[in-house]
């Protein structure tokens, strides 16, 4: 029992090495991270992050703020990086074990060695056609949604969901539906895919056994894997009124268009290929126990996306049904891969048995050189200075005190870091916001009061600065050198060649 137990860990673990390191990771942190872990680390005590505004508005990840907290505080943020590690192994696990299932993959080492080394090549090996990725855009979903990306955060609990329907194949369906509360209380946007495939579950489980009992068990003890989730999320962020939550859902779906419009993604070059990928895996499998796992909620998003689409519904457009695209993209991609080895190892099988032993270490370099360049990409990733990280940031990581709260350019990717960077509240940007109604209307009003000093200048951006302070309270203001701030109550205290910084005077 404990050898069963822990070789599938072995497994994960050094398959999760091996994939992890070719497919690489940015370093800490990057993008959405200063967004997902900043409630985190705020309650760590990183900097003074926990004066912040947003880091103390309504949580929508406990769970994944609680792993961050955790690590952060009784561990070494280095953990981050061994997080996704582990994560690609379930990823990569999760596939070979649905391919064996499926197509028989595993009936001989060669095959699955040629299969593995395919799955590197799809996944690591960077091929442009026109504006089409093969190593993005063959596992990344519809709309720009994807579970493996190139840093660790909370879609990437995702591969929990591809690991569910491989332990369904296998006739646990138990523990599918607990894999599937774990990755929707780590994300809670997953709950409508964990939705649909436990229904799928309990579908295929009465068709196939012809039990109602157990069934209906199977749905009982999902409901209460999900519960926790379900109900924080409900309480926490139910409407204030009816108004309000209109105008804030508004504001979210309309801050990230390519997200939330199905006129707007479906332009892109990629989209029709990839529902092209699913529309091929999903005839492939037809025969398949998988086919009705993928079908139902490729069916169920294709209804409701074409739904959103005529009704302009902002709803619809918040709960992304199209997001099921995550796990349906790059499960359909290793399915088809699957397919091609099985049915050339059928048809030439004598031919390939001649060639067994080069074709093994053929593999086996191929995966070594995968590694091998892996190496080298991430070294350069996790060494390489910041170009364009303000230098400014250094200096108020150094220099920055308790109660201090800076305003900075809100629009400007160059200061998306600036929080996490250093350990500095602010008063607000454009790329993270909150969830609760009366907290994103508020976040709303900041961007715009922001707007008006960055946007105006002499008189005019002095009343708005006055505004803020009044308002807000805010300590320092950065601004880029070609702009000027000739205001009463202000002095300069750094520039450099691009930005410069003005402390308020007290009164």
């Amino acid at each position: 029992m404990k050898n069963k137990i822990l070789n599938p860990i072995a497994q994960i673990f050094i398959l999760g090495l091996i994939f992890g390191i070719s497919y690489t990771q940015d370093s800490l942190y990057t993008s959405n991270q200063h967004t997902k872990f900043l409630q985190g680390l705020a309650k760590a005590g990183s900097g003074y992050l926990n004066q912040d505004w947003l880091a103390n508005t309504l949580d929508p990840l406990p769970a994944f703020t609680f792993l961050v907290q955790v690590t952060y505080t009784y561990f070494h943020e280095s953990f981050f990086y061994f997080y996704y590690i582990l994560i690609f192994g379930i990823y990569v696990y999760s596939m070979l074990g649905i391919a064996s299932v499926i197509f028989k993959i595993n009936t001989s080492r060669l095959k699955l060695l040629i299969y593995f080394l395919l799955l590197l090549i799809i996944h690591c090996l960077k091929i442009r056609i026109f504006d089409f990725k093969t190593h993005v855009h063959l596992h990344y979903g519809l709309a720009e949604q994807y579970i493996l990306g190139d840093y660790f955060q909370p879609c990437t609990f995702g591969v929990l969901i591809i690991f569910s329907i491989y332990v369904f194949l296998r006739k646990k369906p138990f523990l599918a539906v607990l894999v599937l509360g774990i990755a929707a209380t780590f994300h809670p946007t997953y709950l409508p895919s964990a939705a649909l495939l436990t229904l799928a579950y309990l579908i295929l489980t009465y068709k196939n056994e012809n039990n109602l009992k157990k069934s209906l068990l199977i749905g009982v003890i999902s409901f209460i894997f999900v519960l926790p989730v379900v109900s924080y999320m409900t309480i926490t962020f139910r409407p204030t009124s009816p108004e309000l939550f209109q105008i804030s859902e508004s504001l979210l779906v309309n801050r990230i268009p390519h997200h939330s419009f199905p006129d707007i993604w479906l332009t892109e070059p990629a989209a029709p290929i990839q529902i092209l990928v699913v529309a091929i895996a999903l005839y492939l499998l037809r025969k398949t126990r998988l086919f009705f796992i993928l079908f139902f909620p490729f069916a169920t998003a294709t209804i409701l996306t074409i739904i959103q689409i005529i009704s302009v519904s902002n709803t619809l457009a918040f709960l992304t049904p199209w997001r099921v695209s995550a796990f349906l993209v790059p499960i359909s991609t290793c399915m088809i891969s699957a397919y091609i080895v099985a049915v050339i190892f059928d048809r030439y099988y004598p031919q390939i048995m001649k060639y067994k032993k080069p074709l093994e270490i053929g593999s086996l370099v191929g995966i070594y050189l995968f590694i091998l360049s892996g190496v080298g990409i991430q070294l350069e990733k996790l060494t390489i200075n910041q170009k364009d990280t303000p230098i400014i940031m250094e200096y108020i990581k150094e220099n920055k005190q308790t109660g201090d709260i800076y305003l900075v350019p809100y629009a400007s990717g160059k200061f998306v870091d600036f929080r996490i960077a250093t350990g500095a509240p602010i008063l607000i940007n454009l790329k993270s916001h909150p969830y609760k109604d009366t907290e994103v209307i508020e976040w709303h009003n900041r961007l715009l009061m922001a707007q008006q000093f960055y946007d105006n200048s002499a008189i005019a951006k002095c009343q708005a600065l006055e505004n803020l302070i009044d308002k807000y309270q805010i300590t320092h203001i950065i601004i880029e050198n070609d702009d000027s701030l000739q205001c009463s109550g202000v002095e300069r205290t750094y520039i450099d060649n691009l930005y410069k910084m003005y402390k308020i005077i007290e009164k």
